[in-house]
């Protein structure tokens, strides 16, 4: 090779390589001060449906799973009458839940300011209903029952302190020292029935004002009047010998008759079932019910009983007792 060619070959060479170690020297450079990626964590598995383990992320719960938990929660604060905080989902159940405890503890303090407290304004009603009828019975205050705002319980407040009046009073006095004008009179026409029925005295009826009251007082006193004198006319018997004679009867004549006496003696209508002649038997249950519904009557109104109330056939004159022995 000429001497001439060989000194470009290495001038060519020589070029070659300077390039290769600029080429480098860039490369290495432009790595050096690139970032470096980011790691992607692997995926981490839950320790339980909706209960990541911890030091792990929340999962989002369902419309489901909230309302299922605002559920028990609400639950548990009826029962233990605090923890309203722990709905976390649903205000408005939040606020219900709320209102509820609010109720449930005026009413147990008797506190007027509680229910006031309470945002729905039905449920505020409601409370103050329940609270001004406890109130009213317990001090026998008409006025508090005229505070109540729903119609039929104010009636039934009323009717209650009416119903009381007309039970412990022991004379006409008492009565008289009532302001509210109806109750007082209510209380005198209940006075004057049970002194009634329990004298057997129509003049006592006259001296109620209440038409219907006066009117069941009058048809009373008349069936207690002749019940009594159906049995003065009869033939006084024991127990025992009514019974005797009805072991001893050889005829239906004769034990029909002693089924009638055991069934007015003993108030019991099961005896005029066994007698075997039918019109007998009509006339016994007819006799012996007005008998016994009498009995029962005079004697429940008597010992203040209610009790013998449950005694008496005849469903309205069992109902009236009871309205009166209450």
């Amino acid at each position: 090779m000429p001497p001439q060619k060989g000194k470009i070959l290495n001038w060519v060479l020589f070029l070659l390589f300077i390039v290769a170690v600029f080429g480098v020297l860039v490369f290495l450079q432009k790595r050096a001060g690139a970032p470096e990626a980011p790691l992607t964590p692997p995926p981490v598995a839950e320790e339980g449906p909706g209960k990541p383990g911890k030091e792990f992320a929340t999962p989002q719960l369902t419309e489901r799973e909230k309302k299922r938990m605002d559920n028990e929660a609400l639950s548990k604060a009826i029962q233990t009458g605090a923890g309203c905080e722990a709905i976390q989902f649903d205000a408005e159940a939040r606020q219900q839940c709320e209102d509820t405890l609010a109720y449930n503890e005026a009413l147990k303090k008797n506190d007027e300011k509680l229910c006031r407290q309470i945002s729905d304004e039905v449920l505020k009603i409601k409370c103050l209903d329940a609270l001004y009828s406890r109130l009213a019975i317990q001090a026998l205050d008409a006025e508090l029952c005229r505070k109540i705002d729903d119609e039929v319980l104010q009636q039934e407040c009323l009717d209650r302190i009416q119903a009381t009046f007309g039970r412990t009073a022991k004379s006409a006095a008492t009565c008289e020292g009532i302001e509210d004008k109806t109750l007082r009179q209510s209380c005198l026409d209940n006075f004057y029935y049970s002194r009634s029925v329990e004298t057997l005295s129509k003049e006592s009826c006259n001296q109620i004002i209440s038409a219907e009251l006066k009117d069941r007082c009058v048809k009373s006193v008349a069936k207690s009047t002749e019940v009594l004198e159906v049995a003065k006319a009869q033939t006084v018997r024991t127990y025992q010998s009514h019974e005797e004679t009805l072991k001893t009867c050889t005829t239906d004549a004769c034990k029909d008759d002693a089924n009638y006496n055991l069934a007015l003696v003993k108030k019991d209508l099961s005896y005029c079932n066994a007698i075997t002649d039918e019109d007998r038997q009509g006339q016994c249950i007819k006799t012996q019910t007005v008998s016994i519904n009498t009995y029962y009557l005079r004697m429940a109104m008597s010992k203040k009983d209610a009790s013998l109330c449950d005694k008496i056939l005849d469903s309205t004159l069992r109902s009236a007792c009871l309205l009166n022995i209450q």
